[in-house]
């Protein structure tokens, strides 16, 4: 799928529920969250449906050959508060058809301009598992940093699994790329 339609960058609608319950009930998408598989419909929407305040998030869809919209991919973007309200804690899953492509980077792109740009934040952490390569590189290759292993963090298919936390610090504006330092 990857390159075969424009993809589109929202914020999300009150409707979206559904197709993300469709996403997150994907084997393969479930397996590299910290979300159990196999939760009821009216549990999900009344989770997902209406995020919190504090949480922003981005859907990213792409248009079928039908003219109809798919979502393929959303972040959730969660400011932290009182003095780690300069933080925002990234959560982001993709279709299969979509992991490692352009449209999950282009995802991922946005999740940042708009934590960093629009909602001033200085600090953007994700967690991932310590086995999705694909993921790792990604978030690496977007500046981010490997700080901790999160030992036995989750159980991942029947076992436990190592976390990966990743930290990327906002760049100054007009400074070549330079990252601010603490």
């Amino acid at each position: 799928m990857s390159g075969s339609s424009a993809l589109t960058i929202r914020g999300q609608n009150g409707d979206d529920w559904e197709s993300l319950y469709a996403l997150l009930s994907l084997k393969e998408v479930v397996l590299n969250t910290t979300e159990l598989p196999y939760v009821s419909e009216d549990a999900f929407r009344e989770r997902f449906g209406s995020p919190p305040a504090n949480t922003h998030v981005l859907i990213a869809e792409t248009s079928l050959p039908s003219g109809r919209k798919r979502i393929v991919g959303a972040a959730w973007l969660e400011v932290q508060r009182q003095r780690r309200r300069h933080v925002g804690r990234l959560t982001m899953i993709a279709h299969p058809d979509i992991a490692g492509g352009q449209e999950e980077t282009g995802l991922l792109r946005a999740a940042l301009d708009f934590a960093e740009q629009w909602l001033g934040l200085r600090r953007i952490e994700a967690l991932v598992f310590a086995e999705d390569a694909r993921a790792l590189a990604l978030f690496q290759a977007h500046g981010f940093e490997v700080e901790a292993t999160l030992r036995r963090c989750a159980i991942r298919a029947g076992r436990y699994a190592d976390g990966v936390l990743l930290a990327r610090l906002a760049q100054r504006g007009g400074e070549g790329g330079r990252y601010e330092q603490a």
